[in-house]
């Protein structure tokens, strides 16, 4: 998380507790042991309850995209596009697959690896580096 987001964000929670006496507004989560039973909530519905994703991509999302004049695309989209944006600064695979919270960097790799700019190329200019190791024939066996 940036910095300029980790300041936003704390700001948002300090209106929120103010406009909730204090306390930050929670929603029960099914099937949780009761001492995990509730999570807070960082942007609640008007009511203080957990936001309608539906509601909020047709009365939110698609009316910002539209006063934007940018073509509607899915809410699901803006990940893909962190992790191209990531990757096209020169990122690793590794760092992005930490920010999706894939749980293998395979996944990663199959649906982005192909973003990595240069990659083949650069693998390939490396063997002519200079300071490489010298590099010796090894025969082939025959069988």
């Amino acid at each position: 998380m940036s910095d300029q987001l980790a300041s936003a964000l704390q700001g948002h929670r300090e209106a929120l507790l103010a406009r909730h006496s204090g306390r930050l507004p929670t929603t029960p989560v099914p099937g949780r042991r009761k001492a995990e039973a509730a999570v807070q909530l960082v942007f609640p519905s008007a009511t203080g309850g957990p936001r309608d994703g539906d509601n909020l991509r047709r009365r939110v999302f698609y009316r910002l995209l539209e006063i934007a004049d940018v073509p509607r695309f899915r809410f699901h989209d803006i990940r893909h596009t962190l992790a191209s944006l990531l990757l096209q600064q020169g990122e690793s695979l590794h760092y992005v697959k930490e920010q999706l919270g894939h749980a293998s960097i395979q996944t990663t790799v199959d649906v982005y690896g192909h973003l990595v700019p240069g990659s083949n190329r650069n693998a390939v200019n490396r063997l002519d580096d200079a300071t490489a190791p010298a590099l010796k024939l090894v025969q082939g066996s025959a069988g």
